[in-house]
């Protein structure tokens, strides 16, 4: 393909991104979905064509408030084409090769330019993709209506840690310790096949890859040395402090990546009860665990309003990882910033509620709750634990820190992040993992 025509490409997705959008379908897909399809049906286009659109792409979706921005202030429409110009002048400075790039000499080349385009583009020559005129939701590409709430849970990080989410998230793998004892054997073992990375800063068992790589022909990945995980949710299972013999519950286990790394610290002794709503991803988790030889998971499809009556008290640990806004992932899921909604949040928010009040009534006198969420708004963590706490007498603060080393320090991980309040916010800029709120909680003995 040539560089006219990969630029085609991109304009054709945004096109059918627009129309759904448009007839209300445009929720229910991310954008690496219509990213997808938009390759499939472009069969013929060779690796190096489907990275040239993918980074046009993702960089688009990454600047949309400020080049929705700056279309207003120019008062042009905010159409998939003059999207792309935005981004050719602001973001690529190729304003001099737009009229070869958008030409009539070449069927696979975008139309050329009318004169309204033209004189968009004059007038974006002179502009910067950053203004200081902008309100610092568009600058920061945050929804306007969830500033006060990050502000509340990010504080003076605000700029730089909301600045780190725009930038593409590393690829991190975990040993697992049951195979691999050291790191450093899955980091030379990879390197050794092309792939390179270095330990992570962190997590004791995590490396992280210098680029993105497929992992499944991999004999390595074959026969369960590693997985893939975020180092903040490796840290997070870490400091669920699982051990050998112990009863522990997974609240919203998913695919089990938490379970996974439990389950080894716990060397396949005790047992793990997995739960979830949804059956694909626990049978997604089967998989992982037959990969990785462990056998101490019980995986359990629970209704939307299940019962824990049969489980009171019975839990050495109880982990909630919690349904929430997503929005310390949001690097990797750019999109989903704009899907959310006031609504959608508010649901998550009373699950949150109910699945603390179970982990309540699960947790064993002298066990633990450990409640994680993927977010950086206070109403998903700070505010919400001191509300939980409020009307849980039983039930008090763990000294995270002192968690931190017996778990983490232990195993020679890094020094544990600032906490505040006796929680632990891990973030994108200070820390290089995706945004993570954990509490762990201590139920009194009686």
């Amino acid at each position: 393909m040539t560089p006219a025509a990969r630029i085609a490409a991109v304009i054709e997705i945004l096109t059918e991104m627009q129309a759904a959008g448009a007839a209300g379908a445009f929720r229910g897909r991310k954008a690496a979905q219509w990213l997808s399809a938009g390759f499939q049906r472009r069969r013929f286009a060779g690796s190096g064509d489907r990275a040239a659109i993918g980074e046009l792409f993702w960089k688009i979706q990454r600047a949309t408030a400020r080049i929705g921005w700056h279309l207003a202030q120019l008062d042009a429409p905010s159409s998939p084409r003059n999207t792309v110009l935005v981004a050719l002048v602001l973001m690529e400075r190729q304003a001099s090769k737009l009229p070869h790039l958008f030409s009539a000499d070449n069927a696979h080349s975008p139309a050329p330019l009318n004169a309204t385009e033209t004189s968009l583009v004059a007038e974006l020559v002179n502009r910067d993709l950053m203004d200081p005129a902008m309100a610092d939701h568009v600058a920061l590409e945050w929804p306007k209506w969830l500033m006060d709430d990050t502000k509340a849970g990010l504080g003076d990080a605000l700029v730089t840690e909301l600045g780190a989410l725009l930038v593409e998230a590393p690829t991190d793998v975990r040993i697992n310790p049951l195979k691999l004892p050291d790191r450093r054997m899955l980091r030379d073992k990879l390197a050794g096949r092309g792939v390179k990375g270095h330990p992570t800063r962190l997590s004791p068992y995590g490396v992280r890859l210098e680029k993105r790589s497929r992992f499944e022909d991999l004999p390595e990945w074959k026969s369960g040395l590693f997985d893939v995980q975020d180092e903040g949710s490796q840290v997070a299972a870490m400091l669920c402090d699982a051990r050998p013999g112990m009863q522990v519950a997974d609240i919203c286990a998913g695919a089990g990546g938490k379970s996974l790394l439990m389950a080894a610290n716990m060397q396949n002794k005790g047992r793990i009860l997995a739960l979830d709503l949804n059956a694909e991803r626990l049978k997604q988790g089967g998989e992982r665990f037959r990969r990785a030889g462990i056998h101490n998971v019980e995986r359990k499809q629970v209704a939307e309003r299940w019962s824990n009556r049969t489980w009171r008290g019975k839990f050495d640990r109880v982990v909630i990882d919690a349904p929430c806004s997503g929005s310390g992932t949001w690097r990797r899921q750019v999109d989903a910033r704009w899907k959310l909604t006031a609504e959608r949040l508010n649901q998550v928010k009373e699950t949150q509620i109910i699945l603390l009040e179970k982990a309540r009534a699960m947790v064993a006198p002298g066990g633990r709750i450990i409640y994680i969420t993927c977010s950086v708004l206070a109403s998903e963590g700070p505010h919400l634990i001191k509300r939980f706490l409020g009307n849980a007498p039983e039930i008090e603060l763990a000294d995270i820190v002192n968690v931190w080393a017996d778990t983490i320090g232990k195993a020679g991980g890094g020094d544990c992040p600032p906490t505040k309040d006796g929680l632990l916010q891990l973030l994108p800029e200070r820390d290089g993992t995706d945004g993570f709120f954990i509490a762990v909680m201590q139920a009194r003995l009686r």
